[in-house]
């Protein structure tokens, strides 16, 4: 069995047959009550040579009621190709699970319960670096239909030297707070992230996307992709429902579609191979 995740000791899967040969794992995000990865790899955390980083699509870190944050977890380590983690929102004030995690690719991710605590994290099939050095998921987190307060997101991951034990892998762990936003902007209504999905992701050369929530009336007219650190890459009219996407650099972008009045309808990240 290949120790390649975060091993929970008391929900733990055996491994299946074949290349996706991850055990699945319970919740272990370092976060009040629970242990990171380290509870069962050993080791500290965040002393390793590669690094884990969470991405969100609002960078002020400011939550509206029922916004919907487009996350993207990356991590590296060069020389491996085992990656996995884990995620859990809590309200600040009793520690308990707030928000809904959703996916859009089944296959690499997953979302579940352990307890009263509801995460989500990578799945077998998703912890397979192909290259090795790095890896990327994505997932969405819809806050709580009103202010609770403060949220706070945990995070652990692991990169696994694939040696069959728990020796020798290494744990990160991140915590990111957010703090409730008392004015809510056009760009944070959940309506307008319901509008976009994207596929395929991740994606090698053209990402199609979809906009059929959004009526002819206020149709899309423009199409924006900027990288993970805000900058700016195309800015495009719109005549089909794909972007080319050849020339950008492998990382994590965003689309961003506007009306005619320059107002944000909705946004998505994807991961560029």
């Amino acid at each position: 069995m290949l120790a390649c995740t975060m091993l929970a000791l008391g929900n733990y899967s055996s491994p299946p047959n074949g290349p996706c040969d991850s055990p699945v794992v319970g919740g272990h995000t370092g976060a009040p009550g629970e242990t990171s990865c380290t509870g069962c790899h050993g080791g500290t955390s965040n002393t390793g040579p590669g690094s884990l980083q969470l991405l969100l699509s609002d960078t002020t870190l400011r939550y509206s009621p029922g916004e919907i944050f487009d996350a993207s977890v990356i991590m590296r380590q060069v020389g491996r190709d085992k990656f996995g983690f884990v995620a859990l929102a809590l309200k600040d004030v009793g520690n308990t699970t707030i928000g809904t995690f959703s996916i859009d690719d089944p296959m690499r991710t997953r979302t579940y319960s352990d307890g009263p605590r509801k995460y989500v994290s990578h799945t077998p099939c998703g912890a397979d670096a192909v290259p090795p050095d790095s890896l990327a998921w994505t997932f969405h987190w819809k806050a709580p239909p009103t202010n609770v307060g403060n949220i706070t997101l945990y995070l652990a991951g692991l990169v696994a030297n694939h040696n069959h034990a728990l020796s020798g892998d290494d744990t990160y762990t991140l915590v990111v707070h957010l703090l409730p936003d008392s004015m809510a902007s056009a760009v944070h209504t959940p309506a307008a992230h319901r509008t976009l999905q994207i596929w395929p992701n991740p994606a090698t050369n053209t990402v199609n996307f979809s906009v059929e929530e959004i009526s002819k009336a206020d149709s899309a007219v423009k199409a924006e992709i900027w990288s993970s650190d805000g900058r700016l890459h195309t800015s495009s009219n719109l005549t089909q429902n794909a972007l080319n996407i050849e020339n950008l650099e492998a990382g994590i972008y965003f689309v961003r579609l506007k009306d005619k009045a320059g107002i944000v309808m909705g946004q998505a990240s994807f991961l560029k191979n």
